[in-house]
Parts: structure tokens; sequence; C-alpha cells
């Protein structure tokens, strides 16, 4: 269907423009695992997937001779409705690699089948009646040989399929090809075999493809215009009953070895192709240019990098397209120390500028999982596979729907302030919400000098880092950074929220920075207030709260509960300038020992206040 990259990008995340929501659909809302009744071991269920409007197709390529499954949304609920097999199928065809859906019918490629020789390839249209998709035909190149893989990638949308053999030696070997079959009502037949205009051997062209009316975008990663395995793209276009080739797209910087085109989506004017392998911010970091057509012509008109980038996380493996919005798949990303686990990113256009929101992590990450292999867009919904996922047996595989209400949806928390200060030889950070949606917890990012952003302190280690979940009420939090910094360095901090659904959205634009200094002066400056977070947290009988006040005045330190009842007041007095302790043993305000569970310990000296958080475990 059209704006889906197609072997097939919680990133689904919302849009942020500083740290609030811009995005015109924010996919945040919920996060649904699709699984098949019949799913075990070595499926690899999830490499190819695709959506449109309420159908769902994720195909399981080593489930037997293969499958593909489709799923129906009911409400915000997605069940399976059909399971689908080749009917002359066989061992390591490799049906369900590649997949797509539009309207009333699904596509899948076998790209191993041996009808006209080995490993040539076919690809399988099926039809729905009310519930039921039965096999409507078997399509193969009017031209089939040996090692072809025809139905390496398939895309459908209307009357049109096209279907990529990029090994196709037509143009020298591996110069690869695409096939366009038209429906008129009762028949699938060939209408157009497309290849390169400088087809040249081992080019791939083929690799990716994706429809949008009358246009198609070919990928051709092993291309060597720009170096070896540079990449390139090609855009053809329809006029009645030929395609003819428009343009050949090529990144602005291209580089030996990128493999721009490996990846590719198109949307209306829009045009997406990802290149991994790209090395911008790190080895294989990977990169995604946006391309748009004006007339007849097409530009670069954006380069999409993430904002986290790391060494080999192949940012743009897949990308997926859908009016203003991207997804971008990144299936090797480590995020939360899991290798290879992935993630996916949501970008968000105006017309003329791309702007990265959220970031998608699954909720059930595993490692070498590789979600965000396969990724697409329809919408108010996106799909993101993982089909390396152990979660239901060894490379069993997953796939994951997100969705908004078609609206601005709340983002995770309302951030109302965030600062970063030195108090003595320690960096604390404080950051107050206005309210929190389903927040679980917040993760801290910090960089050193003019280096790369990394996580230093999570939710999931630190219990001071936990969310309220909901909260319409202002909450107040803080972290000290109290690992070895160095005299004289500039530190840069910015947290992130993440939902109970797993989605995490990074307040960058929040960040602030520090100079760290520890000399004769800095000791010597005058006090400040601080509220120490307790310690030991979670704690269990008792724990330690420590602050500073900056002179002599009355201070007040009370305890309260998640209802926002007063538990206890540790502290009502007048007291000098300087640090000070109190001990909190558990009880209330009757010597009465209160259950287990999260509080909340409010700091007032003047016209400073302060709340955090404390955990109480039996």
């Amino acid at each position: 269907m059209d704006n889906k990259m197609k072997i097939f990008t919680k990133t689904l995340v919302p849009v942020l423009a500083l740290s609030f929501g811009i995005f015109t659909n924010c996919f945040a809302e919920y996060e649904e695992k699709i699984t098949p009744n019949d799913i075990a071991a070595g499926h690899r269920y999830g490499f190819g997937i695709d959506i449109d409007g309420d159908y769902a197709i994720s195909g399981a390529y080593e489930d037997g001779n293969g499958s593909a499954y489709i799923f129906k949304r009911s409400g915000t609920t997605w069940t399976q409705e059909a399971k689908i097999v080749a009917s002359d199928g066989s061992s390591g065809d490799e049906f369900g690699r590649s997949v797509s859906i539009d309207g009333d019918f699904a596509i899948v490629g076998s790209r191993y089948d041996d009808d006209g020789g080995s490993d040539s390839g076919s690809a399988y249209i099926f039809k729905r009646s009310g519930t039921s998709w039965t096999e409507e035909t078997k399509l193969t190149a009017n031209d089939p040989d040996a090692g072809d893989r025809f139905g390496q990638v398939v895309a459908i949308e209307g009357n049109y399929a096209i279907i990529s053999s990029h090994l196709d030696d037509d143009g020298g070997s591996s110069s690869g090809s695409a096939y366009i079959f038209f429906n008129n009502g009762t028949t699938w037949t060939q209408q157009a075999k497309l290849t390169a205009s400088d087809a040249n051997s081992n080019d791939y062209f083929g690799t990716y493809v994706s429809i949008s009316g009358d246009y198609v975008l070919i990928g051709a990663n092993g291309d060597d215009d720009g170096g070896g395995l540079s990449g390139s793209a090609y855009i053809f276009k329809r006029d009645g009953i030929s395609w003819s080739e428009q343009a050949k797209l090529t990144a602005n910087d291209a580089a030996s070895g990128d493999s721009f085109g490996e990846s590719v989506a198109i949307s209306g004017e829009y045009s997406v192709i990802g290149a991994p392998v790209d090395d911008d911010s790190f080895s294989n970091s990977g990169s995604v240019y946006v391309f748009k057509r004006t007339g007849t012509s097409w530009s670069q008109q954006s380069k999409l990098n993430a904002s986290d980038p790391a060494e080999n996380d192949q940012f743009g493996k897949s990308v997926s397209i859908d009016g203003l919005n991207i997804v971008i798949g990144s299936s090797f990303d480590d995020d939360n120390a899991l290798g290879s686990s992935g993630s996916a990113y949501i970008f968000s256009g105006d017309g003329s500028t791309w702007t990265q929101g959220a970031k998608i992590t699954a909720n059930d990450a595993t490692v070498n999982a590789r979600f965000g292999r396969s990724t697409a867009i329809n919408g108010n919904y996106i799909v993101v596979g993982a089909y390396n996922s152990n979660v239901d047996g060894s490379s069993s595989g997953s796939a994951y729907i997100y969705a908004s209400d078609g609206g601005d949806l709340p983002l995770a928390i309302e951030l109302d302030s965030f600062e970063a200060r030195q108090i003595e030889n320690t960096i604390q950070l404080n950051w107050t919400t206005a309210s929190e949606t389903e927040n679980e917890g917040f993760n801290v990012y910090r960089k050193t000098g003019n280096g790369n952003f990394v996580q230093i302190a999570s939710y999931k280690g630190n219990s001071e880092l936990l969310g309220t979940l909901n909260s319409t009420t202002s909450n107040n939090y803080t972290f000290v950074d109290n690992s070895e910094l160095r005299n004289g360095e500039t530190y840069t901090y910015y947290i992130s929220d993440v939902e109970t659904n797993g989605l995490e959205t990074k307040h960058e634009k929040s960040a602030k920075t520090v100079r760290f200094v520890l000399n004769e002066e800095t000791a010597q400056t005058k006090l400040d207030y601080v509220l120490a977070q307790n310690f030991p947290n979670p704690f269990n009988p008792s724990t330690q709260i420590n602050f500073q006040i900056a002179k002599t005045q009355d201070v007040r330190l009370q305890i309260f509960n998640l209802k926002g009842k007063l538990v206890k007041e540790l502290v009502n007095e007048k007291m000098n300038e300087g640090s000070h302790s109190a001990k909190w043993d558990g009880t209330d305000s009757f010597g009465n020992q209160v259950s287990s569970g999260t509080y909340f310990y409010k700091f007032s000296a003047g016209i400073f206040s302060q709340t955090n958080k404390m955990v109480l475990l039996k």
C-alpha cells in the first residue's frame, strides 16, 4: 500500500518542540502486541509487516513452508482473523518474508520459490471476502531465471502491485529489476518490467520498493556512483499503462558503504530513503534522507539522524511514511543494555522541516530482538516488527501496534521546570512536573563537554526516579550525580520520561549545562538550599533525610502518603544555617507503623519548598 516500506519505523513517540507535543498524530496512546495463536520458536514472525486501515499483516517466513497472519482491529483490540499460506508452498521458500496489504488485497513474497529455476521466486495475491482470505493468484516474472529472487520485496496499492527481483541479471550480474502487475478486476497481469537507466552489475536495484499513486520508489543499495555500495534510489512514474524513470536519487554526501537505498518509502510528494551504514555520528550509526517533489523534479530536503546515535545502531534499517509522519527503525540499537534489542523513531514535518519526537522500544525487549527491522504506518496506527525476539521462544518473533486517537494526546508528563547546579563535589538535578499520565519513571542523560549524551541513571535501578503514574498535581524530583566529576569540565544534563507501555520521551531542549569547579572560592560560596535524596532508599525500617539551609529560619519537614494526607511532621522549628538531618522510622504521628509503599517528604524553609519521593519496603 502507499506510504510504506515493504519488507518490512514503545520510536512510537510523540514529536516534540521543546518538551511539549506539537505532533499532529501522537502515537503514544498504547502499545498492543499482536501475537499469532500458534507462534513458536524459530518462526521469525514480524520480519515482513504492513498495515492498512483496520487490518495488519505480519509474516513468519520460517513457520514450516512460511506463513502470514492478518489481524483486524475492533475498537482498540486487534485479533487474528486469518493465517494464510501458499497453496503450493515448499520448505525454504521464505513465504512471508515480505508482505503488504491494501483494502481487500494482501500480497506475500516467496523469494526462494523454484518455479522458474532454483530461487527464481514468486508472490501470491490473497483476497478478503467477509472474514475469509483466500489465495487469488500466484505471480511470477514473465522471464524468470534461477537466483533472481522475484518476491524479495512486495508492495500493493489499489490495482497495482510491485515486486522486486534484486538479483536479476538484465543489466549485468545482480543488477536487479522490479515488476509492475495490474488488476483489471478479474486478473492480475504483468504490466511492466522496470530497470535502471544506468544499470550495472551488483547494483541490487529492487533492494526495497514502495508505491504511492502513480509513483514507485526503488532502492539500489549496491550502486557505486558515490563509491562502492554508496547506493541510490529511482523514481518511476506511470502515464496510462507506461512506466518511465523520472529521477535518480543519491545522497548529497554519498560515501562508500553507506547502503543508501537499503530501505525506501514514498507518500505523495515525499520519498524517504535509509542509509543504515552511514557513518555520520559513529561507524554504521546510520541516517535517513528525505526528498521532496516539485513538479517533475526531486530534491533532497533533509537528512535525519537519531538524537542518541551509537556505533552499529543502523538507524534507517527500515523506513515508512504517511503524509508528514515518518517512522525509522534502528534494529541494532542497544537501549537498556540489551544488545541489538532495537528501537524506532518518529519524525514529523511541517512542509520544510522534520523534527524528531519520541523513541519507541518494546515493553518486553530482549537481546537481539531486532525491534525496528520492519515498520509501517497508516493514519493513526504504526506497526513495528521484532523478528528475532525470544519472548515466545528463541527467534519466535514479535510485532507491536501503536496508536493515537487522531488528535493531540497528552504527554506522559508536563515538565514545569528543570535545573542543574553544583552542590559541593556533586551536581544536583531538580525538576518539577505539573502533571503526570501513566508515567513509570525517568531516565537521566549526560554529556561531557562536546561529547555525546549517554544514559547515566534510570528509574529501573533508582527508586528516586520512579514516577507517580498518574497525578494532576505538581511533583518535585531530585537526582544527585555523585560520580567522579572532573574539575573545570562542563556537564550537560537532560531527562526523559517513560510511560507504562515503554514509550520514552526525551526532553533534550530543556537541557542544562554546569561548569564543575572545585577550588577554594567554591568552598567559600554562600550556602544554598538543598534537599538531598533520603538514604537508604528504598528503606526498612528507617531512613535519613539530609538538608541544608542558607540562613537561620523556620524549617518544616513533613511526610505525606500517595493521597496527599499528612503522615508525620519530622521537623517544625527554627534552625541555624548549614547542614542538618532528620530520621524517619516509618511511623505516623501516633507512633503506628505505616504500610509499605511510596511516600513523599516536603521540605519548607522560607520561600523555598521542595518535595521528594521515597519508598518503604517491608
